[in-house]
């Protein structure tokens, strides 16, 4: 499941970074690029983890609960991704496109965490018969 997520992963940094980097080249602020392409990246992870990864998990959860997980977990990490890359841009001198690298890779570990423990957690069956 890790692998897989972490091929999903790999398909929205594309994302990210295809969409980061056209607003870049198109002389978007750094900051406004990384917002824009976040959502198209989380977009694309959902969908991917939602038929493959996690796939048949959480059953008892719609899939507008199950986004709305995802997405929310996902910002909250997008919170910590443009706190890294302020850092490394404006502080550390990195190039912009190598700063948002660097932040996806940081806060990937975290949204596995999040939407494996929240968004597709299975839910628990009790056992019967037992006191």
């Amino acid at each position: 499941m890790l692998v897989k997520f972490a091929v999903v992963g790999a398909s929205g940094v594309i994302v990210n970074l295809a969409v980061y980097s056209l607003l870049i080249f198109l002389d978007f602020n750094y900051l406004l690029a990384a917002i824009v392409s976040f959502a198209f990246a989380v977009t694309n992870n959902f969908f991917w983890n939602f038929i493959w990864t996690f796939k048949g998990r959480a059953l008892d959860k719609s899939i507008e609960r199950k986004y709305f997980s995802f997405f929310v977990i996902s910002l909250i990490n997008f919170g910590l991704n443009i706190v890294l890359l302020k850092e490394l841009v404006a502080n550390l001198g990195f190039h912009e496109v190598v700063a948002q690298l660097i932040a996806i890779g940081i806060v990937s570990c975290l949204n596995f965490v999040g939407n494996y423990t929240i968004t597709f957690r299975e839910k628990k069956v009790q056992e019967e018969g037992i006191i």
